[in-house]
């Protein structure tokens, strides 16, 4: 027997067909362009960090900080829209620390930077309207939640068209640009008398996000010294985009930006 042929036959039938001239490469196309598809994608239908900047001019000065300062996150309710809890810059490291004497520069009180102990929370607000085009008219330059809700309430019961209007949470559905805030009670100054309600929203403001998103059932929202940082918020909200009640967080009023 000849061993040698005999090895050279098995071998040859053992081996696959040839494949057609072409097919290896389109193959290829079939395994990657799944991927690549789901890639183009994700920057448009909410891929958490890919996300590109909002269109309203304030949502984008505060996504802008955000981003600038490590995109810290807090979900609330563990994850979504492709964000996780995650840490940033905190405000006793540079730059964060000397860009929160900027924020209450804005205030009239440069000195106070990021290792004065001073709640900032408010002055980014503050900070970011003014640098978004919103004059100090339309909104006050106060570094105190309480201080610019009753202005802002004030000038909405003097009539015509407020540039800010004042909602309680059940009412009104926020959206970019838009204010969230807490508080140590519920909305109670909204049914209150203008003085008492006036009263109320600056005693009782504890702090305010600003908006800068809407999808997937939370609201994105952006704020000033949150995890020590300039933190993004996500808050879930029910099927007509009103935010939600949760422990830990007693939602007072939502600010409506008309300007």
């Amino acid at each position: 027997m000849n061993i040698g042929r005999l090895l050279v036959d098995l071998r040859a039938r053992a081996a696959p067909p040839a494949l057609p001239a072409g097919l290896p490469a389109l193959l290829l196309l079939v395994l990657v362009l799944p991927a690549l598809l789901s890639g183009c994608g994700s920057g448009s239908t909410g891929g958490g960090y890919a996300d590109r900047p909002p269109s309203d001019r304030v949502a984008r000065t505060a996504w802008n900080e955000w981003t600038h300062f490590g995109r810290s996150t807090v979900v609330y309710g563990g994850q979504a829209n492709g964000h996780v809890n995650r840490a940033g810059v905190s405000e006793r490291s540079e730059p964060l620390s000397s860009k929160i004497g900027d924020y209450w520069g804005t205030c009239g009180h440069p000195s106070w930077n990021g290792r004065s102990s001073k709640p900032w929370s408010g002055a980014f607000v503050a900070w970011t309207m003014a640098h978004s085009g919103i004059s100090a008219q339309e909104f006050p330059r106060d570094g105190r939640h309480g201080a610019y809700l009753a202005a802002l309430y004030d000038r909405d019961q003097k009539g015509g068209r407020p540039p800010f209007v004042l909602h309680a949470p059940n009412e009104y559905s926020p959206r970019a640009g838009d204010l969230v805030c807490t508080g140590t009670s519920g909305p109670t100054w909204r049914y209150a008398d203008p003085r008492t309600a006036k009263r109320r929203l600056d005693a009782g403001a504890s702090h305010c996000d600003i908006v800068t998103d809407v999808r997937g059932g939370y609201v994105h929202a952006v704020g000033g010294n949150v995890k020590n940082s300039v933190t993004m918020s996500l808050y879930p909200v029910d099927s007509r985009g009103r935010l939600v009640p949760f422990a830990g967080k007693t939602w007072f009023v939502v600010v409506e930006k008309r300007v």
